[in-house]
């Protein structure tokens, strides 16, 4: 039992640890992160393109370490890697997993891992999102401030909730499944705007 508590203690604070980047770079590249996520060319660029380091971190990654062998200095990669993330089109999980995967981890601690990161960033994006809820996103639009919370806290739950599922799905299958959603994904958006089906921005 008590190995069992240390264990859990080391994992807090290595879930700390790999929280610190994100959160510093979320705050120093608000606008650029915002202007990006307008841009489809930027979006679908990078499901393709980041789909080739997921299939590499699939193929190459030894997946030999376990829970007992992640350390501060596993965490604060893996943190790093979730800065990624703030790319639109980079996934937040393929990101970090991907990174544990280079670094020797399990894919069952990798997306572990990866799903205890996740909280506390999309908790702090929900926080950081909150001032905006109190004010009319556009020009004629009649939803009040409590009503744009509540829309916030489910959307948080729902991609949590969509994050875990996801995670679990890996622990038992291959990263190239993924890797084919995206890029098929990628290369459809790619088609349509270079047929002007639609809009960039």
């Amino acid at each position: 039992v008590k190995a069992h508590r240390n264990t859990d203690y080391r994992l807090g604070w290595y879930v700390i640890i790999g929280t610190i980047p994100i959160c510093v770079l979320g705050l120093l590249f608000t606008d650029e992160i915002r202007s990006g996520a307008r841009n489809l060319w930027v979006v679908a660029t990078a499901l393709v393109a980041f789909s080739a380091v997921i299939a590499a971190a699939e193929h190459l990654g030894p997946q030999s370490r376990h829970l007992e062998r992640l350390n501060w200095r596993d965490a604060l990669v893996v943190g790093s890697a979730q800065t990624l993330a703030l790319v639109p089109g980079v996934s937040r999980s393929g990101a970090t997993i991907s990174a544990g995967l280079f670094l020797g981890l399990d894919r069952e601690l990798a997306a572990r891992f990866g799903f205890l990161l996740a909280i506390p960033a999309v908790f702090a994006s929900g926080l950081f999102s909150l001032p905006d809820a109190f004010h009319p996103v556009r020009e004629g639009m009649s939803a009040t401030g409590p009503q744009l919370l509540v829309a916030t806290l489910i959307a948080f739950v729902v991609g949590l909730a969509a994050v875990a599922w996801f995670l679990r799905f890996l622990v038992r299958h291959s990263m190239y499944w993924f890797v084919g959603y995206r890029v098929a994904a990628g290369l459809s958006v790619l088609g349509m705007l270079a047929l002007g089906a639609v809009a960039a921005r």
